[in-house]
């Protein structure tokens, strides 16, 4: 495990001062990392929270688990973690994606392929002090120091993996596990292919994560993320022709109708999941069975696996560093 970096990825459902708690406990244990959600009227807002870790921490990198392109304007996306990257001593990283919960609950469109491509090389320019157009108007941050932050692209879809391939610093994925390698192997080759270093690219695999001598309460208490995961993957199969078992189109059809992201990534979608759905997209069980499934998830090739814990979250944090990295 020495080559792959363990990360904290942190969805601020619970008050701010216990964000603020699990990313400091994440730093004492070792992990490498923390990455905070990005959903601002359902969740503590995420750069108040980065503000606050970054100035109460020393080491961890910090990231966004993922902002958007749209919801926010590029302005104040690269001004904010430029002033970030001031209190944490240049220890900040982008993670941006087309959007989820963020831009729905605030009749915000989720962003095109283009678009994000656009706002991915627009924010590389605003952070290295270059003036850009924005909405018709130049502009540049007056105060950028010219260090690059790392951006890391959030991708679910082919489309969205080889475009980060092309321009990204790093590449966040999370879908079923048992086709992990396969998708890194095609995303290394499709770096190599758009005359970049296939190692140059980061690769991080979120990995939700609950631990208990109980497997069964494990297992269900990582159903709010699974439902999610487990809905686009299906559906994204059926939109492209692959084979699906009747189960499985059948479950996240349902889901489609039914999901609520006013309630994204919580316990009133867990009835909604398939049993047989949580080890395709999850490490949830016994400290074994977890460490298993974790194991599977380095020799696919991520560089980095970065747990999202659900259930008692302290607790997880806690056993994933004793029993899992050692």
């Amino acid at each position: 495990m020495a080559d792959v970096s363990f990360d904290v990825a942190l969805f601020p459902t619970e008050p701010a001062g216990e964000t603020l708690a699990l990313a400091k406990l994440a730093e004492r244990l070792g992990y490498d990392g923390v990455w905070v959600g990005d959903s601002h009227i359902i969740w503590r807002e995420m750069y108040v929270l980065m503000g606050a870790i970054a100035s109460q921490t020393k080491r961890v990198k910090i990231g966004s688990g993922v902002t958007h392109p749209l919801v926010r304007h590029l302005s104040l996306t690269a001004s904010g973690f430029l002033s970030l990257s001031e209190l944490a001593r240049g220890r900040m990283r982008i993670g941006i994606g087309i959007g989820a919960s963020g831009p729905i609950n605030i009749g915000v469109k989720r962003a095109s392929r283009d678009e994000l491509k656009k706002a991915v090389l627009s924010l590389r320019k605003l952070i290295a002090g270059e003036p850009v157009d924005l909405d018709g108007k130049e502009m540049k941050v007056m105060f950028a120091h010219h260090e690059p932050i790392p951006i890391f692209m959030a991708a679910s879809t082919t489309g969205t993996r080889d475009l980060a391939a092309q321009i990204a610093d790093g590449v966040i994925g999370g879908g079923r596990q048992d086709l992990l390698k396969e998708w890194v192997s095609v995303l290394r080759r499709t770096v190599s292919g758009s005359g970049r270093d296939p190692q140059s690219i980061k690769v991080v695999s979120w990995v939700p994560c609950s631990v208990g001598r109980d497997s069964k309460t494990a297992k269900d208490a990582v159903k709010p993320h699974v439902a999610r995961s487990g809905w686009t993957s299906f559906l994204k199969m059926v939109s492209d022709g692959k084979p699906v078992a009747e189960e499985d189109r059948a479950a996240a059809e349902r889901m489609s109708r039914e999901y609520d992201f006013s309630h994204h990534m919580s316990k009133a979608h867990s009835h909604l999941v398939p049993d047989r759905w949580v080890d395709l997209f999850a490490a949830a069980g016994t400290p074994a069975e977890v460490k298993e499934r974790i194991d599977e998830v380095i020799q696919a090739g991520v560089d980095i696996v970065s747990i999202v814990p659900y259930g008692n979250k302290e607790d997880i944090i806690k056993q994933v560093a004793k029993k899992v990295i050692g």
